[in-house]
């Protein structure tokens, strides 16, 4: 439940540049595997590297310095992609990522989704050395699979010029060679309804040797959103009259949803990401 002085914090983030928001992450609350906070939007925009992708059904070799990958995709996708993306040297902020491998997953159950379903692994030291906006958030995932919690603004890679603006159903989970954690969340420019179109479940962790930052945006549908960011003008009274409230609200109503209310079931999403193994 929003606090007094939580609300306050809500609004000043308002002023505040995505790159200052992401040193904020501090510790708000003791963990909770289906609990979640609201925050508030800023204006967003998404990056779009261009690589070549190589089609992997389950396995990708080490090749050229990228790690090898397994992914068991059964129950969720046909397979997936593999890519090896170099992000333009002249980018904004949130496009100045160092070489990375990115998957993307082949006949996913949601194709109207504003986000592609994929996986991205970072190599945390480049990564830190060229964009320092991600040290806290890379540190941040470091402290959280330590000391188990949750906080305000849960970490997220990839970089976004967006606000996260709540997130649910959070869960720690362990991958074949790592740590990390999944939950429910949405990134918005703008206030928006909570949407079956930009919904999404995000997995994001770190190899047990450190070397690998792992980052998976994967869209989720649950039968109680709207289609889109449509407003219709039939959302709750205090969508208009208090957004925060409206976000607190929604997050509610998700907490107690069984995972297999969703499309897909959170706990296939669970076993594929359980299933990843880095080398």
């Amino acid at each position: 439940m929003f606090t007094n002085n939580y609300v306050r914090l809500f609004w000043q983030w308002l002023t505040i540049p995505l790159v200052v928001l992401l040193l904020l992450l501090l510790p708000l609350s003791a963990c909770s595997t289906t609990g979640g906070t609201a925050t508030q939007p800023d204006p967003t925009a998404t990056s779009a590297p261009v690589a070549t992708a190589e089609p992997m059904a389950t396995a990708v070799p080490a090749t050229n310095g990228s790690p090898q990958i397994s992914l068991d995709t059964s129950g969720i996708a046909a397979g997936f992609t593999a890519e090896t993306v170099t992000p333009a040297v002249d980018g904004p902020y949130w496009e100045v990522l160092p070489q990375y491998t990115q998957l993307t997953l082949q006949n996913y159950p949601i194709s109207d989704h504003l986000m592609t379903p994929q996986i991205f692994i970072y190599p945390v030291e480049e990564l830190k050395a060229v964009n320092e906006g991600t040290v806290p958030i890379v540190t941040s995932l470091q402290t959280l699979i330590q000391s188990p919690q949750e906080i305000t603004l849960m970490p997220f890679l990839p970089l976004y010029n967006a606000q996260q603006v709540m997130h649910t159903h959070l869960q720690y989970l362990d991958f074949q060679n790592g740590q990390g954690l999944r939950y429910l969340t949405q990134y918005d420019q703008a206030f928006i309804p909570i949407n079956n179109y930009e919904l999404i479940y995000t997995y994001q962790g770190l190899t047990s040797d450190g070397k690998y930052y792992v980052a998976a945006v994967l869209p989720v549908h649950h039968p109680s959103l709207p289609e889109d960011a449509t407003v219709t003008g039939n959302e709750p009274p205090e969508f208009t009259s208090d957004f925060p409230t409206y976000l607190q609200n929604v997050v509610a109503s998700l907490n107690p949803q069984a995972a297999n209310t969703f499309t897909p079931d959170l706990t296939q999403l669970d076993a594929m990401m359980s299933s990843l193994e880095i080398k």
